[in-house]
């Protein structure tokens, strides 16, 4: 598999990563937020998935061999970020 496609559903996996706290954060018992208040939810976020969209590249260089089919791509890109996401607390 191209080492571009192999980004692409790791990008697609850490972008899941970061809309899943997002939305688990952003909606509790069904009260819709302000923007502001929301904001503050998602940036530490965006913040966290910039940072693994570059470090994905190391993730895909190193496992260029064995990535082999999307699906493992897009479990590695969102173990990444999950990974990232709770060693940052």
């Amino acid at each position: 598999m191209p080492f571009w496609y192999v980004y692409m559903f790791s990008v697609f996996g850490i972008l899941i990563s970061i809309a899943l706290p997002i939305l688990r954060e952003s909606i509790p018992g069904g009260k819709l937020r302000g923007f502001a208040e929301l904001w503050e939810i998602i940036k530490p976020y965006l913040v966290i998935g910039l940072f693994s969209l570059l470090t994905a590249l190391l993730v895909v260089a190193f496992t260029q061999g064995t990535l082999t089919d999307w699906k493992a791509a897009l479990l590695a890109g969102y173990a990444w970020d999950s990974t990232i996401q709770k060693l940052k607390g």
